[in-house]
């Protein structure tokens, strides 16, 4: 996360997150299920936050 917003300035949004993720760390964690497992109050927002980013644009 940190590494995608020092390359482009911005934060991630979901799709491109889940995508990243997936490449990482394997097809099983790399769909939109798993990251809302881990982070239920929205994982673009929540990740973001425990990243000390500021939100992607699109979130409330």
């Amino acid at each position: 996360l940190r590494d995608y917003y020092e390359k482009y300035q911005i934060a991630p949004m979901i799709k491109i997150l889940v995508k990243e993720i997936g490449k990482v760390m394997g097809p099983e964690k790399g769909n939109t299920k798993y990251l809302y497992q881990l982070y239920p109050g929205g994982p673009a927002k929540q990740a973001c936050r425990y990243a000390g980013l500021p939100k992607p644009t699109g979130c409330v």
